[in-house]
């Protein structure tokens, strides 16, 4: 039998977790942070020490972004920030050795995104899943009163079912699928534990958020007089897709 000293004092393993991605499209610190501040006051517990890439791919001047600035600041509202993706200036990676953050390639260019989204479509099409996406495991959380505001419900390991109605201010995790069978206003987080196949089903859709495994969207840039009646909400490719029912 091997002694304490003789075991391997670790091993090295590759893994997925979800991270949230700020793209920029700007280098002005006081836009980016007045934008980000509203994001926190809908949603304070999505990004309380919730790891985070800056993405520079947009930018059209990444030399005039102060780095170090900006990812101070974020500090203080409550995300993590990791790395930076798509740094190609050389004085933003300067600035992200200095802070000693980890430097990403660039992502897929757009049109191997929609190639994936397309291979995606094409897969769930025929295998049925449209409308329906299995859980992982059988694990079913059941709320049969309406959700009120300040109340926060997780269904871990599995889905989450509100029979009733969900309130500005109420949020709702899940580590499967989200159904509500009655009008989302609050925030609805599916695939929290980083299932991109999670879906959020409602009866009507009027939320402050909705996320699936990280990937988010907020009221105001969703066009919401689109879906009078029920919806299904999913990922394709690194997109969120709304659709009537």
């Amino acid at each position: 039998m091997a002694t304490e000293q003789q075991q391997t004092p670790f091993t090295l393993k590759g893994s997925l977790f979800t991270i949230t991605v700020m793209q920029l499209s700007t280098t002005n610190i006081d836009a980016i942070l007045a934008h980000f501040n509203k994001l926190v006051e809908q949603t304070p517990r999505f990004f309380q020490h919730a790891p985070m890439v800056l993405d520079m791919q947009r930018l059209r001047e990444p030399s005039k972004l102060n780095l170090v600035m900006l990812i101070e600041a974020l500090r203080t509202l409550g995300p993590i920030p990791i790395g930076v993706r798509g740094a190609t200036d050389k004085a933003l990676q300067e600035q992200a050795r200095m802070i000693n953050l980890a430097i990403f390639p660039a992502s897929k260019t757009d049109a191997n995104d929609k190639n994936i989204a397309t291979a995606e479509t094409k897969e769930r099409t025929a295998t049925g899943q449209n409308n329906k996406i299995k859980a992982k495991n059988n694990s079913t959380k059941l709320i049969t009163q309406p959700v009120r505001s300040g109340q926060q419900l997780y269904a871990k390991g599995g889905d989450l079912i509100v029979t009733s109605s969900v309130s500005n201010g109420a949020e709702l995790l899940a580590d499967g699928n989200i159904h509500i069978y009655g009008k989302l206003r609050g925030r609805a987080l599916a695939g929290v534990n980083g299932n991109l196949q999670a879906r959020i089903f409602c009866k009507q859709l009027d939320p402050e958020l909705i996320s699936i495994a990280g990937h988010y969207q907020i009221n105001e840039n969703l066009n919401i007089k689109s879906y009078n009646g029920p919806v299904q909400i999913y990922l394709q490719g690194e997109r969120l897709q709304i659709e009537s029912l």
